[in-house]
């Protein structure tokens, strides 16, 4: 296509015919062939020479267009030669306001330092302004030198420049990401104009702390300011916050927010929706809204694919995976490629892993440790640890990656093939690469699966000469791994050495008395644990409750459940309530424990009756005695024999209910299974 610019040539001749008058016409010309008529680098480094034979090198507005256009083009090198071109330097904020916004553009905010503090050490006659201040402080939260941050925060002050808005944003979004919210809020509070933005950084760094009220005191606050409506950036970031924190609740209010606000189709809103809802246990809610959307972009396909691989249902990730490719024109995404390997790797397909890693390469993808590592990982848990060592051998760099090394051992186990994972660590160190604390942590749950005491040694002499036994969790997977191997006294000597108990460490060591009989040490070191001050989890309690029903101790037992609840907050679980089924019954306790069944939620009936029918059975039996017109009791027999195959004792069960007169309760319903 012919540009529409006629040649600047053609226009004078040469720069040497140029008149006085024509000098302005010439750099309009430049500047619009800039700006509108270069489309390619090429074109740009020949109006750039024509800048320079003209004489014009030196006009900050055509040096600000290159710039900008060389940026553009991803040739900051060039785009940098421009500037420092320039004699002598600039005295005026804005062309280096320029150079800066570019190397912000282009993902290098460290160069963007460095010419703000070349412009304000090496040239004292040129004085930053807010866009300068603007730009250093979104340079400064970039690269997370937030110390420089404050710096810059002292000279805003000191220059009277807070009350910009520009400036003081990107102030509360800098104090906001650095953790100091109360310094941010303090800002917040003294700005006397706000903006959307101002109003959305504020709510960021409540979203960066997780800290829901606050966000949603402050939208509210937000919405009763005249003339300051919540954007998208708004609810896409309260969204987020209420998927972290699995807030359903309020992530559903925001959602008729958006309704209300017409962003209902708005892509960023609806990719942030089906984001909250797989986050908070609604995947049914997620797919719904996905399949409703009429605009879709590679981001909505990924958060879904990833949503069903979350949510444990690979076989819909992969299926989703290929609706994409064959019904649509997006080519596969990184994110998406990798949610699909661990798909392929969940469901054991290493073939169809191949294909995928071919998608990469017809892609072009780089193959680098993230890449390389699904991979790894994918082809060990799917067996084939010869294509896993291939894919690891073929790059050097991923060879000697601990995190890679991680991911083939992690794959083994995770197949079952335990002695070539133990293998593969010998390997690791053999090839010079050490071990790291997730390495350790995954050969330790190894060692607690076989169990291999031997192996479990080992790694612990490992922890000891590297120093990782200050790291808790490594401690406490040690205490689990010598109960699961039988040897409590070094479970003890272990969990005694962990100078920083926490409850995961009680937790474990309840535990490992518990599974090796220790039934009077479970409840001492319960004792001493709310001695220290630690509170108890819903695992600490699984542990207690545990001991009592192998002891006996049903006193105790009582006490404890009711406390969970009462002094800890605590709601029950399942496995608390089967525990208590379990003590009751084996005591005699036959109504006591058929109470704790109709309390508890529905699963424990299906858990503790159905599951272990015998004590069901009891139970029910047990009933008929105190309340033998109540139909229900025969109806929960019924079902217990059908859980347990005995469909003739069943029919019998309810032959007997016709007999005496009672009719099926409209509340309950008989199995169909067995």
């Amino acid at each position: 296509m012919r540009s529409r610019h006629p040649p600047l040539l053609s226009i004078f001749g040469s720069t040497t015919q140029i008149p006085q008058s024509g000098w302005q016409e010439l750099k309009e010309s430049l500047a619009s062939a800039i700006a509108t008529g270069c489309s390619s680098a090429r074109r740009l480094r020949q109006l750039h020479a024509r800048i320079v034979s003209s004489g014009l090198r030196h006009n900050l507005y055509l040096c600000g267009l290159l710039i900008g256009k060389y940026s553009s083009f991803r040739d900051l090198g060039a785009a940098c030669g421009v500037f420092y071109s320039l004699y002598p330097p600039p005295t005026k904020a804005l062309i280096w306001n320029v150079l800066m916004r570019e190397c912000l553009r282009n993902g290098r905010p460290d160069l963007a330092l460095g010419v703000f503090s070349e412009m304000t050490t090496g040239f004292p006659g040129c004085g930053p302004d807010s866009a300068t201040f603007h730009l250093s402080i979104k340079a400064s939260i970039d690269t997370r030198d937030f110390e420089f941050g404050f710096h810059l925060a002292e000279c805003v002050r000191s220059r009277g420049l807070e009350s910009d808005l520009l400036v003081s944003t990107s102030l509360l979004d800098m104090y906001s990401r650095s953790g100091d919210i109360v310094a941010a809020r303090k800002l917040f509070e003294k700005m006397t104009v706000r903006d959307v933005v101002s109003w959305n950084a504020m709510i960021s760094g409540y979203a960066l702390r997780r800290s829901l009220p606050d966000a949603i005191n402050l939208f509210k606050a937000m919405k009763a300011d005249n003339g300051v409506a919540p954007s998208q950036a708004t609810l896409v970031t309260l969204l987020s916050l209420c998927g972290r924190t699995e807030s359903l609740e309020h992530g559903q209010t925001f959602h008729g927010h958006a309704i209300r606000l017409g962003y209902s189709s708005d892509i960023f809103i609806s990719n942030a929706l089906m984001e909250m809802y797989i986050k908070c246990n609604c995947l049914d809610s997620a797919s719904l809204l996905f399949e409703k959307m009429t605009l879709k972009d590679p981001v909505s396909w990924s958060t879904m694919i990833g949503g069903y691989l979350h949510h444990r249902r690979p076989h819909d990730s992969l299926k989703l995976f290929r609706h994409m490719v064959s019904s649509t024109q997006f080519s596969s995404t990184r994110p998406i490629l990798l949610n699909v390997l661990h798909a392929c790797a969940d469901l054991g397909d290493w073939h169809q892993g191949n294909h995928v890693e071919a998608e990469f390469l017809r892609n072009r993808f780089e193959l680098d440790a993230q890449l390389g590592t699904a991979l790894i990982f994918m082809y060990a848990k799917c067996g084939r640890v010869d294509i896993a060592f291939d894919v690891m051998n073929e790059n050097v760099m991923i060879m000697k990656d601990v995190i890679a090394w991680n991911a083939l051992i992690r794959g083994c186990a995770e197949a079952g093939n335990l002695r070539k994972a133990s293998e593969s660590s010998v390997e690791m160190q053999r090839r010079g690469v050490v071990p790291n604390s997730v390495t350790l942590l995954t050969l330790i749950s190894i060692a607690s699966l076989i169990p291999f005491l031997s192996m479990g040694m080992m790694v612990h002499a490992h922890v000891l000469r590297r120093g990782f036994f200050k790291e808790r969790p490594i401690s406490n997977s040690l205490i689990d791994m010598y109960s699961q191997c039988g040897n409590v006294e070094d479970s003890y000597k272990v969990f005694d050495g962990i100078a920083d108990k926490d409850v995961v460490t009680w937790s474990s060591m309840m535990k490992a008395y518990a599974q090796n009989g220790g039934v009077d040490e479970v409840l001492n070191l319960f004792g001493l644990m709310k001695e220290s001050g630690t509170k108890p989890n819903h695992i600490t309690f699984v542990s207690v409750l545990s001991a009592c029903s192998c002891g006996g101790y049903i006193d105790e037992a009582r006490e404890l459940f009711k406390c969970m609840k009462e002094d800890h907050g605590l709601e029950p679980w399942l496995e608390h309530y089967a525990c208590m089924v379990d003590l009751l019954s084996r005591l005699g306790y036959l109504s006591e424990a058929f109470d704790f069944i109709k309390r508890g939620p529905a699963e424990v009936s299906a858990s503790c009756l159905f599951g272990n029918w015998v004590i069901g059975e009891a139970a029910a039996k047990h009933l008929f005695y105190w309340e033998p017109q109540n139909a229900a009791n025969y109806i929960i027999l019924a079902n217990i024999y059908i859980s347990a195959g005995r469909r003739e004792d069943a029919n019998s069960i309810l032959w007997l209910m016709r007999a005496v007169g009672l009719e099926k309760n409209p509340g309950f319903s008989l199995l169909m299974g067995g």
